[in-house]
């Protein structure tokens, strides 16, 4: 096991609750400190704004940390010994397991995938530090580098496009991240482009309308939106979506709802189910049919099925009553229809409603 100083994302709320920290504010005969409650509370402040601004770093040693966390802060008195072990505290983590590499993608995923564009996060600071384009397994590319996987490597089928003063950028922080018990998570930004001229544009345009910089500088990219149309897409997600079976045949009368969260990384069958009984324009057909099906699903994939026992009004809209449905897990339907791909067209549509009610109460095209 390994020890690493990485100062997390929710260090703010952390610092503030400290035990520590609240009794260095409070106290007048803390070790090094300053008798001065306003110098305390200076010094506070340093290192709070410290904190924040070393947000995803991750450092291999308390020398390390205590350097990039503490010198040159404090208006030249420094930061007393009590502030600086509980900032320490906070940071320090112990690193069990190295991550596993990524295994290659399916033939049948990277054909439905063409050439694509894609960003590298860093889950430390949630800060994308790297896009690209590429095709076949090209997203994981730098990984199987910085881990010297080089069996896997041999699936790559293009060529390398990044420089050599950019790659050695790149391998060393997905190292960092690795080596802090972490993993780099992969995103699509957009895939099945025509040609490598279009992709390469996208990949400039994300670099310069976000202030990326290849060079390896700290990025500005917090969020994983695309353009207008599109959004960054999980690897894993796509990978799911395109290698999943289709669903058998649907069970009829059923009720499919789209609920976004139920795709979310850290989606739990509890989180999902809450998110299914938001509100729904429920009709009478739909409300009067006994142990409806509720088959719910995100990005194509179904998550989750349930059987609604009842219906309670939940709120109104523009004079229409809204419904949200209590109800139980089937775990004979979750068997034969979880992680399977749904598309619009099981049911007669074209694409899939944006408010994500479909009900499939008869063999014709779906209504209320």
């Amino acid at each position: 096991m390994a020890t690493v100083w990485t100062v997390p994302l929710d260090i703010l709320p952390r610092w503030l609750d400290s035990a520590e920290v609240q009794a260095f504010l409070s106290s007048n005969d803390q070790p090094n400190a300053s008798a001065d409650p306003k110098i305390r509370l200076a010094q506070f402040a340093d290192v709070t704004k410290s904190l924040q601004r070393h947000v995803g770093e991750t450092y291999t040693s308390v020398q390390a940390a205590s350097t990039a966390l503490f010198d040159g802060i404090g208006d030249g008195l420094g930061v007393p010994v009590g502030l600086k072990l509980a900032a320490l505290r906070l940071v320090v983590t112990p690193v069990h397991l190295t991550r596993p590499s990524p295994q290659p993608l399916p033939d049948t995923v990277t054909a439905e995938l063409g050439r694509y564009v894609f960003a590298l996060l860093d889950p430390r600071s949630r800060r994308v530090f790297h896009v690209g384009s590429g095709t076949g397994n090209r997203v994981f590319g730098h990984v199987w580098a910085a881990l010297e996987e080089n069996e896997k490597r041999q699936v790559l089928t293009d060529p390398e496009t990044d420089s050599a003063e950019v790659r050695e950028t790149v391998i060393s922080r997905i190292r960092d991240i690795y080596d802090s018990g972490h993993e780099v998570e992969h995103y699509v930004v957009a895939h099945d482009i025509e040609d490598s001229g279009s992709a390469a544009d996208r990949v400039n345009v994300l670099v310069a309308g976000f202030g990326l910089l290849e060079s390896g500088d700290r990025p500005t990219l917090t969020n994983l939106l695309g353009t207008v149309d599109e959004k960054a897409v999980r690897i894993e997600d796509l990978a799911l979506q395109y290698s999943a079976e289709r669903v058998p045949t649907l069970p009829t009368p059923c009720l499919l709802l789209e609920v976004k969260h139920a795709g979310e990384r850290r989606a739990s069958p509890e989180s999902i189910y809450a998110a299914a009984r938001e509100d729904w324009p429920a009709g009478t057909a739909v409300r009067g049919t006994a142990d409806l099906p509720v088959i719910v699903f995100a990005d194509n994939i179904v998550r989750a099925v349930y059987r609604a026992k009842s219906w309670d009004i939940a709120s109104r809209s523009a004079d229409t009553p809204l419904w949200r449905f209590t109800g139980d897990v089937d775990a004979d339907l979750e068997a034969q229809f979880v992680n399977k791909r749904v598309t619009p067209d099981r049911v007669g549509l074209k694409r899939w409603p944006a408010h994500g009610w479909a009900p499939h109460l008869t063999h014709a095209r779906p209504g209320r």
